[in-house]
């Protein structure tokens, strides 16, 4: 059993997690198999779990034009911004929908064939709700990874921002 916690101790999101807590875990875990090329979560869709990347790659595609803004032009509007792997510390992917009933914010592919660890909204809850310090622990590293992710976001606007203006200025 210790071996089977070995992947969530190296994940973020189960950082100071005792081995007790991830065992918890490891029960409401669901594997989930996908083949390369198959669709885990689209993009816009109302989402209710979390995966975790046991085994393969996915990546995380955005699209680049707001719904209704379509020029009717039918190539394909969207890019993918960041590929995820089992190797990269079993990274997780879909971790708001534990906390809010929002639309996905991106589509995410199997690159590979792929295993994940998947954890449904209903059972995060409960058990956080069962072990306050394993809630504690949770949503202290879910604001770690969120607060990462925003920082390289405005970053990133930052030089978007600044490369526009740029061009504009040469215009």
């Amino acid at each position: 059993m210790e071996k089977d916690t070995l992947p969530l101790q190296e994940t973020a999101l189960f950082k100071g997690l005792s081995l007790e807590q991830i065992r918890k875990i490891l029960n409401i875990c669901s594997t989930v198999r996908f083949s390369a090329n198959d669709i885990i979560m689209k993009e816009g869709e109302m989402g209710d779990s979390m995966y975790i990347i046991q085994q393969g790659t996915v990546e995380v595609i955005k699209r680049l034009i707001m719904a209704g803004m379509d020029d009717g032009d039918s190539s394909d509007k969207s890019k993918v911004f960041t590929r995820l792997d089992a190797a990269g510390r079993h990274p997780v992917f879909g971790e708001i929908a534990l906390l809010q009933e929002l639309k996905r914010t991106a589509t995410v592919r199997a690159v590979t064939d792929c295993v994940l660890c998947e954890i449904k909204k209903k059972d995060f809850l409960s058990l956080a709700e069962s072990d306050f310090e394993f809630g504690y622990r949770m949503l202290l590293n879910m604001a770690s990874i969120v607060s990462a992710r925003l920082r390289k976001a405005d970053e990133d606007t930052v030089k978007l921002t600044t490369v526009l203006s740029m061009i504009l200025k040469e215009s």
